[in-house]
């Protein structure tokens, strides 16, 4: 690259067209072990599960601990937020402070890009809403919420810890029945 500094132009166009690339280039996530924010560098299998997420409409993501599943998803949120505005990303979770986390992970990679790729401001910046200039905006909320939004993608965060799922669920697809998204992630509950 000779030292010379990418342009902003041509690396959004790239970004826009290419999920993955946008995360391997630019996405940072929180090594709780380093205490330090760091490259998601995507594993095979993590780049094949965002293709899926590229792909699909209803996704089902069935994982084990510590994988990257929902750092990945959280990325993928986050560039619809930035490349497909305006977006409405709907995150839910057992409990509301369990949301507020994942929304709190999503500014934080959000934090450590370019300027150049971040909005022109931040309209809204609560516990459960982040609103951005370009009419995209992020919903954190326990599973017992959310359910009168319209979204371009509802994440459901430890899927199988919900009581009644498919009741919730029967409750939460007409948000994106318009041509969103709708991904489960989950860890199997080994009680149930």
């Amino acid at each position: 690259m000779n030292g010379m500094a990418k342009d902003p132009r041509v690396e959004w166009m790239k970004c826009a067209a290419d999920v993955s690339y946008f995360t391997v280039r630019y996405v940072r996530i929180y090594n709780a072990t380093a205490r330090a924010w760091v490259r998601f560098d995507l594993w095979p299998a993590q780049q094949a599960a965002l293709a899926y997420m590229a792909q699909e409409r209803l996704l089902v993501v069935l994982k084990a601990r510590q994988l990257g599943l929902s750092w990945l998803c959280l990325s993928y949120a986050l560039w619809m937020v930035l490349f497909e505005a305006p977006a409405t990303v709907l995150l839910f979770s057992l409990r509301e402070i369990e949301a507020v986390d994942l929304l709190d992970r999503m500014k934080g990679i959000y934090a450590r890009l370019p300027v150049w790729m971040q909005a022109r401001r931040t309209v809204q910046n609560a516990a459960r809403l982040w609103e951005l200039s370009n009419g995209s905006r992020v919903l954190a909320f326990s599973t017992r919420g959310g359910r009168s939004y319209t979204g371009s993608l509802a994440l459901v965060d430890e899927a199988d810890y919900v009581p009644d799922l498919a009741t919730f669920l029967n409750a939460v697809k007409p948000t994106v029945d318009a041509g969103g998204k709708l991904f489960l992630v989950r860890t199997s509950d080994k009680k149930r």
